[in-house]
């Protein structure tokens, strides 16, 4: 074999022998795109939920259950989100790798009405840098030989959103006078964060369907607020919305609440957090 060969095949094993591989799985794909910055080509990142899906109703499958089993690191939100996989995570044995993110040091933190937590949180991206700071020890702990490269990924990801939050804050920088609606109050982490306010809520509980009573009062509440945009999501129920609005036009738009149609990559939570504020933005303003 000549030397040059030899080099070559030898530089590949010891890269090899030195580079871990951490698996990563998620439950909702905004928490595989804060790991995937954090991890970068060190490791895999993968999620369960579909981002179609509501998490509030998700139930793990058993591929889903041998994927979370062979991972080396779980990030799930916590038992208020996904509610009907909470027994998988907390399972002896299970705890040890598993991250969750409610747990975070520093969050900033709503609640709903009822005092509840509102576990949106992932839409604040000062949020999303703490949960990445998590994973990023959690990963140099895992793989020392790269630890210095999750850091590093850590910087790069903190810098890239304070840029972000600095576009973002000057789209919203005008006020505006449109009176929006959301389909559930799943907003308010981006709300607060750049000083937006939607003016009704039509389903106040993703687990319970407005009864008579209640569908009534909203349907009083659009003919009193006269909304010009309502922010829908993938799994909102039409028959729901129609019956609401009871004919009232207005502009509709169905965000990616969970990034279903952002790529995977190292920039994918930028990408997702950009396509929101650009839904709000044509909602408001255009």
């Amino acid at each position: 074999m000549p030397i040059s060969h030899f080099i070559i095949l030898l530089t590949s094993l010891l890269c090899s022998l030195g580079r871990a591989d951490v698996n990563i799985v998620t439950t909702i794909k905004p928490l595989q795109m804060i790991a995937e910055a954090v991890v970068q080509e060190y490791g895999s990142v993968s999620s369960i939920v579909d981002p179609q899906q509501s998490p509030h109703h998700f139930t793990v499958s058993p591929s889903d259950r041998i994927n979370l089993a062979r991972a080396d690191m779980a990030v799930w939100i916590g038992p208020l989100l996904e509610t009907h996989i909470s027994d998988f995570f907390v399972q002896a044995g299970f705890e040890a790798k598993t991250i969750t993110v409610i747990d975070t040091p520093g969050l900033q933190l709503h609640s709903i009405g009822d005092g509840q937590l509102d576990t949106h949180l992932w839409l604040d991206s000062s949020n999303a840098v703490r949960i990445a700071k998590v994973i990023a020890e959690r990963a140099a702990d895992m793989d020392p030989v790269n630890a210095i490269s999750y850091h590093q990924n850590l910087e790069k990801f903190s810098s890239e959103i304070e840029s972000k939050n600095l576009e973002i804050a000057q789209k919203f920088q005008s006020p505006s006078a449109t009176k929006y609606a959301v389909y559930h109050n799943a907003y308010q982490y981006f709300e607060q964060q750049f000083g937006l306010q939607h003016d009704m809520v039509i389903l106040q509980d993703p687990e319970v369907q407005p009864g008579i009573r209640e569908t009534i009062a909203l349907r009083r509440q659009v003919n009193d607020q006269r909304p010009s945009c309502l922010l829908l999501e993938f799994d909102s129920s039409s028959d729901l919305v129609n019956t609401v609005l009871n004919d009232h036009e207005l502009k509709q738009i169905t965000v990616d609440l969970l990034g279903k149609n952002v790529n995977s990559s190292e920039n994918a939570y930028s990408e997702f957090i950009a396509n929101l504020a650009d839904d709000f933005y044509e909602c408001l303003y255009e």
